[in-house]
């Protein structure tokens, strides 16, 4: 199965035609560890307590692991991709950087039934200011579209981000007016790009072509999550890891400090865990939230064929044209 490739006008960019690697699927034993060891809800389900600790003490070590992966070669890319569900839901899922449908499922990072799940481009953290903006444009322009071909009320939309998925969730559920679930989330992604140890090749690369941390602050002003927060429907949910490794404590504290002045009415869920644990661990409290359907066994089966794949063109400063393609033998 092919993954899709961007159109867009030629740019002077590094890597920009570099072989994609993604960090969640590719890390060796970190990949078999998630796929394997987590692989099955239910089973996990059945370990014992203890056995349970267990398995959930490693996923700190899992953040190491990834930490110490990095980022994908490639980090201009604007290609996403988007899983269609079931077109009842009214929850769209914004997944975490570099980490595919398949693996997110089988993580339980995504329990509840959902209208859509996109994969994120990997110029969301790019080293190219622009394409970070670019990319999450294009992500939320897609989402708010399809919101509105299937006639769904702002009020009665979920839209779920986790991890640097929440950047696209927040910007688009302020803009509409949904409830938002934010999983593992930052106040300002500038400063994330440029303090987080996760972003350090993404730093590197930046300060190699010139770029510093006021390029960033310049170009994603008015996008960061702390900044959209007013328009949050009431009852939002953010959950956060106290030891999540990938979120710096200022950034975490920020959004804790935005969330008060600009939303009081959310709600805040502390866990002691770190980046990879708290998406786990959020599942309980995703389903939850009022209005929700937890996931049935039957889409666990869900035909692959079915994969939806969307092409994404720079979205500033139009909205960005997209074709839709299916991936794999069994679509049309």
């Amino acid at each position: 199965m092919g993954r899709p490739h961007t159109h867009q006008r030629p740019r002077k960019v590094a890597h920009a035609n570099a072989q994609q690697t993604f960090v969640a699927g590719n890390v060796g034993n970190t990949g078999w560890f998630l796929q394997r060891g987590l692989g099955s809800r239910i089973a996990f389900r059945e370990l014992s307590g203890l056995d349970q600790v267990s398995v959930l003490a490693m996923l700190d070590f899992v953040d190491l692991l990834l930490l110490r992966r990095g980022i994908a070669q490639d980090d201009c890319s604007l290609a996403f991709r988007r899983i269609d569900g079931n077109r009842k839901s009214k929850v769209v899922y914004f997944l975490p950087l570099q980490t595919s449908f398949s693996l997110a499922r089988q993580a339980g990072f995504l329990p509840l039934d959902f209208l859509a799940a996109y994969e994120m481009p990997n110029a969301m953290a790019s080293s190219e200011p622009d394409l970070c903006l670019q990319a999450m444009l294009a992500l939320t322009n897609d989402a708010q579209q399809l919101l509105n071909d299937q006639q769904i009320a702002a009020r009665d939309a979920v839209i779920v981000g986790l991890s640097a998925g929440s950047y696209p969730a927040t910007y688009l559920a302020n803009r509409i007016g949904a409830r938002l679930c934010s999983v593992a989330s930052a106040d300002r992604v500038d400063l994330l790009i440029w303090e987080s140890p996760a972003a350090r090749t993404i730093r590197r690369r930046a300060s190699q072509k010139g770029y510093a941390v006021s390029h960033y602050t310049t170009t994603l002003d008015g996008s960061h999550p702390a900044q959209n927060l007013r328009g949050l429907a009431p009852h939002s949910l953010f959950i956060v890891g106290r030891r999540d490794p990938f979120i710096p404590t200022g950034r975490m504290n920020g959004l804790l400090a935005a969330l008060e002045a600009h939303a009081p009415r959310s709600h805040v869920v502390k866990l002691a865990a770190g980046h990879v644990k708290t998406m786990m661990m959020s599942g309980r409290h995703q389903r939850g939230l009022s209005g929700v359907t937890a996931r049935s066994p039957a889409w666990r089966l869900m035909d692959l064929g079915g994969w939806r794949s969307a092409l994404a063109e720079p979205a500033v400063p139009r909205p960005p044209a997209l074709t839709g393609l299916r991936a794999g033998s069994g679509g049309n």
